[in-house]
């Protein structure tokens, strides 16, 4: 955290981590040139310090002609002054005095250029440093912001895997599966608790649906007896009227009785049953409507592949998932319907190119009174939803706007789902 004009700003990871190495990188660039510098400086101020203490050693042997001769010869690097001063005095034979030392200004400049190599190296090197240190805070944060992006999914719900790339280290690998891991864990725990809730909400409106669905069941039988009575007692206008209110109780009566298979149903007879000849009697039952429709049919048996169920319910659920699936599709589209061995059981898969389900009742879907037609009940797969329970079996689906397969996993006859 850092504050700025009085406001508290957050510094990124990856921000620390190129400011400390580029730092870091430029601080010892600076010592290391700062050393080389220093030496070759002290080198060059000892070595003029020498000349000076020689010249000034052989001065009384020397005119001062002469010494100036030498004095210049050094092209500047001596401070030189007449008479005597804080330097070394040279005394020549003639009489005439100087003072001596060398010129520390000129010495740095003239190691400064003879270093000017070194200079542009250690800025080559400043400018590589940099560049090490963005791609090192990149290689070390770029996993922790994807996890830092995934916490943010999941806290909003997104219960999504992130991919684990296996070029990071062992410790961000380890980080990511156990985020995997946690995030399938509470995907697990949502869907138990979305099947217990659903098993709750079941079972209570079970109760209620058994008694309001047997009170209705009497009264609209009666009603049915007495309408065909009175059928044959009015014109042939009225008889219209009959006919559409014969249809309106045959409605309702088929309601109730899906109400009453959804709130009681019949525990299952389990025994062997061949695949081909329920998928052949339920095209039977909806081969007026495919062609109508111009639906087309396909359906595909793995040989020798048996399903342990009670016929009679698998009828029933098939039919309802292939009337869901030709209500769902445009003219033109088609069924295709399975059924293979697995590795402890059968697995039936039912796929069309229709619209899809829509987004606001996927994760309800098996609830019942749930739908997306105006017409529709929503109990149709509330029942098919509560039969594989029944069987022990395992039902899945995916739905897009190209189509919808549901997948269906039959137990064998020991009871293990493959």
């Amino acid at each position: 955290m850092v504050v700025l004009g009085g406001q508290k700003m957050r510094v990124s990871l990856e921000t620390r981590i190129k400011g400390v190495v580029t730092g870091l990188a430029f601080c010892l660039t600076m010592v290391l040139i700062g050393m080389a510098l220093s030496m070759d400086f002290r080198e060059s101020l000892r070595l003029q310090y020498s000349l000076i203490q020689d010249l000034a050693s052989r001065g009384p042997s020397m005119t001062s002609a002469q010494a100036v001769e030498i004095i210049e010869e050094q092209g500047g690097s001596w401070k030189v002054t007449s008479g005597e001063g804080e330097g070394i005095p040279l005394i020549t034979s003639d009489g005439a005095v100087w003072s001596l030392e060398p010129d520390r200004q000129a010495i740095l400049e003239s190691v400064l250029h003879r270093r000017r190599h070194l200079l542009v190296a250690a800025m080559i090197c400043l400018l590589i440093s940099a560049e090490i240190a963005v791609f090192m805070a990149y290689w070390i944060t770029r996993p922790l912001k994807r996890l830092v992006w995934g916490c943010a999914r999941v806290a909003k719900g997104d219960l999504s895997d992130i991919p684990t790339e296996k070029a990071g280290s062992y410790e961000l690998e380890t980080l990511h599966e156990a985020f995997n891991e946690m995030v399938q864990g509470i995907k697990g725990r949502q869907e138990m608790e979305r099947r217990v809730s659903r098993m709750e909400r079941l079972a209570a409106l079970g109760q209620v649906v058994a008694g309001v669905s047997h009170e209705i069941k009497n009264p609209l039988a009666s009603m049915r007896i007495h309408l065909d009575l009175l059928g044959s007692s009015f014109n042939e206008e009225e008889q219209e009227s009959l006919t559409v209110l014969s249809s309106e109780l045959d409605r309702l009566n088929r309601v109730v009785t899906q109400l009453l298979s959804f709130a009681r149903p019949a525990p299952p007879l389990p025994g062997p049953v061949d695949p081909e000849e329920v998928l052949d009697w339920c095209y039977r039952m909806v081969k007026v409507r495919l062609q109508k429709c111009g639906v087309g049919w396909h359906h595909h048996v793995e040989e020798g592949t048996v399903l342990w169920a009670d016929r009679g319910q698998i009828q029933q659920l098939l039919l309802n998932l292939v009337l869901n699936a030709l209500e769902a599709i445009d003219e033109g589209g088609e069924i295709r319907l399975s059924a293979d061995r697995g590795s402890a059981g059968t697995v039936l898969s039912i796929e069309d190119n229709g619209r899809g389900i829509a987004d606001d009742v996927k994760d309800r879907m098996f609830d019942p009174f749930v739908t997306s037609k105006s017409e529709g009940t929503g109990l149709g797969l509330s029942v098919v939803y509560r039969i594989m329970e029944l069987h022990r079996g395992r039902i899945e689906y995916s739905s897009s706007q190209e189509g919808t397969v549901f997948t269906l996993w039959f137990p064998d006859e020991k009871g293990d789902q493959s």
